[in-house]
């Protein structure tokens, strides 16, 4: 049976029930949790750490506490240079210099073991052993056929709420703990991570969960205000809420579009789209953050997307796109 060590990025105490899901749908079949949190947010403002705090002040979470290994870490990440064009990359760089402080301890513990295999999750990333008997034998098999000591598990996404979709794949890679050690430099880790977690083809199955930004209002604003991801207004991002799409920079000069992936939906969780225990908790894990009104709120807001030039416009240039990808 192969070992799977979950390390992950831990910020504040609002990721706490969603820290707590990871734990509960990993279960057993985690061998160990590795924590790294910061006393800095990516965008340099001292914060203080509360992982720590937050494990030992919930009973919830003490089946799982003699399996977390928690590394807190003081590194003053540089403030966002807004004046320069590389933005993200500035933030990304001090998340995957964060990320990479687990490396050395998880390759000096488990680096002899060659059946050990390295999630690199985020606190809001869940893998789930919890919904079906099988799921890790399924995962196994998956692994077995791995190239190269990498596997990149698709990811379905849900953002601000707990059955709110957001329909655009990515995923979560797990490497063997050989393939990190090869990686090198103080962003080794984190660039093993943030190179593998593009858009891939889910599978007949889903295995990982995301849950981001599924808090009240007040907390998702302040996690845009301190992730690695610098430039947004509350304005844009309270604007994204109401009509149920992802946050719209200005900053960054972009623009809305009829682009399936931009939009995000509410759905009815079951047992194909969604972890058991999410469906079993919904009605107290529910952020209700998003607008109920978001479908007549977008023909309102939005009005030039929905008239008819617009949309056959549109509909012309995708078709078009498509009809080059076929011949290339």
């Amino acid at each position: 049976m192969k070992k799977i060590i979950d390390t992950f990025l831990f910020s504040e105490p609002h990721e706490k029930e969603a820290l707590l899901i990871k734990f509960i749908l990993g279960g057993s079949f985690i061998t160990e949790w590795v924590i790294v949190e910061n006393e800095y947010t990516f965008q340099g403002e001292h914060k203080g750490v509360f992982a720590q705090q937050v494990l030992d002040s919930d009973e919830r979470f003490a089946p799982f506490r003699d399996r977390i290994h928690l590394i807190s870490a003081s590194l003053q990440h540089p403030p966002i240079d807004y004046s320069r064009k590389d933005i993200d990359t500035q933030g990304m760089d001090s998340e995957r210099r964060q990320r990479s402080l687990a490396q050395k301890y998880i390759v000096d513990k488990y680096g002899h073991e060659p059946d050990t295999w390295v999630l690199l999750s985020d606190a809001d990333e869940s893998i789930d052993f919890d919904s079906f008997p099988d799921n890790f034998s399924f995962l196994e098999s998956k692994l077995s056929s791995a190239n190269d000591g990498l596997l990149q598990i698709p990811r379905r996404r849900f953002w601000y709420d707990y059955d709110n979709l957001w329909n655009a794949i990515r995923a979560t890679p797990i490497v063997t703990v050989q393939r990190l050690a090869q990686a090198t430099g103080d962003m080794g880790m984190g660039l093993l991570r943030s190179d593998y977690i593009g858009a891939v083809l889910e599978w007949e199955r889903t295995l990982v969960f995301e849950y981001s930004y599924c808090y009240n209002r007040e907390n998702i604003l302040r996690k845009f205000r301190t992730f690695p991801h610098g430039g947004m207004t509350d304005e844009e991002i309270v604007q994204s809420m109401r009509c149920n799409h992802i946050p719209i920079s200005t900053f960054r000069k972009k623009k809305l579009d009829l682009h399936h992936d931009l939009w995000m939906e509410k759905v009815v969780l079951n047992e194909t789209n969604s972890p058991r225990y999410v469906r079993n908790h919904l009605a107290t894990l529910r952020t209700d953050v998003i607008d109920s009104q978001y479908s007549v709120n977008r023909k309102t807001d939005y009005p030039h997307l929905y008239n008819i030039s617009h949309r056959m416009g549109f509909f012309v240039k995708q078709l078009g796109k498509k009809i080059l990808r076929t011949f290339k």
